[in-house]
């Protein structure tokens, strides 16, 4: 059975202990390196010391004749090394011989002429009791280095080793180092330098690359921590936003803190939650306006029908003849079926558009013609009215890019509206001119009255389906506010622009962009 531990199932623990053990591990090795290294350096610096101040001795009593003076040399440098120092000539005999601490025996006296060493009598003495003696007889043979390192000292080599000695019972090192005279060695000088100390000194330095490798841990543990919580904490907290997304709350948003894979992520966490509202919002919208489309549809089929219904019963039943009365309410039924037809028309012509299913033609249009036509067809509806009705046109306009029959299909609905809402004494002013502040040059229609005006609220509304901005002066028969539903998807599929301008009291003005025909 596979223990389980609650706190390690988080990926915040997870990093935090694969970061751990990384750095654990690395320290570990990294100390492990660095304890070979920094023993092998430190016995090598003690190598070349030792081969170095041999030579130093070497250079000052090959050529000395006082034995007291070659003795002294000795002395100053095993207590200078904590060393062994002694002096053998060529036949193996000890000449001279120093311990760390104390005067040793001086096993030889004198030197030749010219410095050559010669052996001597020796003063008895003794080191920790031992007695000496001239030459070979009465010392402990096993203080003797290796007869093939020995070798190697006459041949004119140094030699430097490390290990165990009998007579010393411990480890020590040895450095060898020839002693010359007029170009032959005369005698070998051997320094055994116990390793006690100096391990000593190196397990200090170890303990501190211990203690570094501890603090390093711990470092890296705190660290490592806080890297854990600060590479998960945008992970938590985009897992909440993300729970919150399930939940329908898409208000939620993830904090963007840097500039990495996990600032990315959030940021398309944020851009995924902003869509997704967009969508829902949209379908919402879609809900709302297909709701609203079968009620207003309904609405604007109902009057007609029950006008319909009507007159056709009042037929059925005589009471149109018996009044003489027929040929008006024929009339009138004719004029409802009518007013049908061009309801389903729209709905019709403005569902293809919307789906993009009409094909405009693109070919130049007049647009000041186009204009003045439209003006003149509603002068005479609009002089009953008491409303003045003009037209202007600027001076070499070049024609315009688009299907002649649906923007005239534009202007009348913007001129229609304006007729029905211009009051008497009121005054509608069609333009076409240039847009100003074009590149490439386009060209702008205005359809300007001096009509009560929409409220401000309304005016993002009246783009929409069946949307009537003063319902209570609609008659039967006024519209079916599709016009300018209808308007925009033409100019927005010729590629242009149409926006409204209005203030209550103050009238309404619709302009439209168009492009400029080029040939293309």
């Amino acid at each position: 059975m596979k223990m389980r531990f609650p706190g390690m199932r988080s990926i915040r623990s997870k990093l935090w202990l694969a970061m751990l053990a990384l750095v654990v591990i690395v320290l570990g090795l990294a100390g492990l390196i660095q304890a070979g290294a920094m023993e092998k350096i430190y016995y090598g610096q003690q190598e070349r010391r030792l081969l170095q101040e041999g030579e130093k001795l070497g250079e000052a009593i090959v050529g000395e004749q006082d034995p007291l003076v070659i003795a002294r040399q000795l002395f100053l440098l095993s207590r200078l090394m904590n060393a062994s120092v002694m002096i053998i000539d060529r036949q193996g005999r000890i000449l001279h011989w120093q311990d760390a601490g104390m005067m040793g025996m001086n096993m030889g006296v004198g030197m030749g002429h010219h410095g050559m060493m010669n052996r001597g009598q020796g003063a008895p003495g003794g080191r920790g009791g031992s007695p000496w003696s001239t030459g070979m007889s009465g010392y402990d043979v096993r203080v003797l280095p290796d007869p093939r390192l020995v070798e190697k000292v006459f041949q004119g080599e140094r030699v430097v080793t490390r290990g165990h000695n009998p007579f010393f019972d411990a480890e020590v090192l040895m450095a060898g180092v020839p002693l010359q005279r007029d170009g032959q060695v005369a005698g070998a000088l051997f320094i055994h330098a116990p390793v006690a100390p100096l391990a000593a000194n190196l397990k200090a330095l170890q303990q501190v690359g211990l203690y570094a490798l501890l603090a390093g841990a711990l470092a890296a543990t705190v660290l490592a921590l806080l890297l854990s919580r600060r590479l998960t904490g945008p992970l938590i907290q985009m897992n909440q936003v993300a729970r919150a997304m399930a939940a329908g709350d898409f208000g939620r948003r993830c904090e963007l803190r840097s500039e990495d894979e996990l600032n990315v992520l959030a940021g398309s966490l944020n851009t995924l939650s902003e869509k997704l509202q967009e969508k829902i919002a949209a379908l919402e919208r879609v809900d709302r306006n297909r709701r609203e489309f079968v009620i207003n549809v309904s609405h604007e089929l109902r009057t007609p029908l029950t006008i319909i219904q009507g007159y056709a019963e009042a037929v059925q039943d005589g009471l149109a003849r018996r009044e003489g009365r027929e040929d008006e309410y024929l009339q009138n039924i004719l004029e409802e079926v009518q007013r049908l037809r061009r309801l389903v028309d729209d709905l019709l012509d403005l569902g293809r558009m919307e789906a993009g299913r009409v094909k405009l033609k693109r070919e130049p249009v007049d647009l000041a013609l186009l204009a003045r036509r439209v003006v003149d067809r509603f002068t005479p509806v609009a002089k009953e009215k008491g409303i003045a009705v003009s037209c202007v046109t600027a001076e070499g306009l070049p024609p315009a890019a688009g299907d002649a029959d649906r923007l005239e299909q534009v202007l009348i609905n913007l001129v229609d509206n304006a007729v029905r809402y211009t009051p008497a004494d009121g005054e509608i002013r069609v333009k076409a001119e240039f847009s100003p502040g074009r590149a490439p040059r386009r060209l702008l229609v205005t359809v300007s009255d001096t009509g009560p005006g929409i409220p401000e609220d309304e005016l993002p509304l009246i783009w929409e389906r069946f949307y009537k901005a003063d319902k209570a002066r609609q008659r039967a028969g006024a519209g079916s506010g599709l016009g300018l539903a209808i308007a925009r998807q033409i100019i927005e599929l010729h590629g242009g622009t149409i926006a409204v301008r209005s203030r209550p009291g103050e009238g309404t003005s619709f302009a439209f962009t168009l492009p400029v025909f080029t040939g293309e």
